[in-house]
């Protein structure tokens, strides 16, 4: 839920005006327990802290003189180097299902079927690895505006340095498709090590493992940068919270 404007994010009492939530805390009047209690506060900042649910790459300093400062460090991951620890083995392996179990619903068209199948399961792998709510540190792509579609992606450049690079539709697809498609492939193989013994309650490997077959050999960039498309024109250039701001720039 969306705080009102003029809130006291330490003990949530909103203001009508601004001034007002500005004599509140330099008055010292927030009641909060967590001004009394540092060690709650302490894990709280560690949280914030482990969970990297900010939105630029500059620390935000939260007080008003130099004796209480609070830095939280802000990170988005760039887009070589997704945190993706969230995405487990058996996501895929219910997506490799998912394909194979459906690939087949239009018996008049079976090869154009198996490719949109395929960017689908691309696709939807892809939102959760840029586009997850839960998991902002890895929002590496943000739109800049619609007409025509521009956007801005977080990188790394030739020498290393975490860099704003802006383009359109096409140049991002590109930008994009070889370090999402390592990452893809990373993912695949160590999906492919854990159930192919196939000793896990969980999944039946032999029965999918000609569908695991076929997406090794159909992920490529051309497939990457398909997917790539529908994802930045459908889930990012759709959604508001995915629209870049200058403040997020580097």
């Amino acid at each position: 839920m969306l705080m009102p404007p003029f809130t006291c994010y330490i003990c949530s009492n909103s203001f009508t005006q601004k001034h007002n939530l500005e004599k509140h805390l330099n008055d010292k009047k927030c009641k909060s327990k967590l001004l009394t209690n540092l060690n709650d506060l302490n894990v709280l900042l560690e949280e914030l802290h482990k969970f990297k649910t900010h939105i630029s790459n500059s620390p935000i300093t939260v007080g008003n003189n130099n004796n209480n400062n609070i830095k939280i460090e802000i990170n988005i991951n760039p887009v070589t180097k997704l945190d993706l620890s969230h995405i487990k083995d058996i996501d895929l392996a219910h997506l490799v299902k998912s394909y194979d179990d459906s690939k087949y619903n239009n018996i008049n068209d079976i090869e154009n079927n198996d490719k949109d199948k395929l960017n689908l399961v691309l696709s939807n792998y892809i939102k959760n690895m840029i586009c997850d709510t839960e998991h902002p540190e890895n929002h590496a792509v943000k739109y800049v505006r619609k007409k025509p579609p521009t956007y801005n992606s977080i990188t790394k450049d030739s020498e290393g340095n975490t860099v704003n690079v802006i383009k359109g539709l096409k140049e991002t697809c590109e930008l994009l498709s070889d370090p999402i498609l390592d990452q893809l492939k990373l993912k695949l193989k160590e999906c492919i090590i854990k159930y192919k013994p196939d000793t896990d309650p969980n999944f039946d490997f032999g029965i999918y493992e000609h569908a695991f077959k076929e997406l090794k050999k159909e992920l490529k960039k051309s497939t990457v940068k398909k997917a790539l498309s529908s994802v930045l024109q459908n889930d990012i250039l759709e959604n508001i919270e995915m629209k870049f701001t200058i403040d997020e720039k580097k």
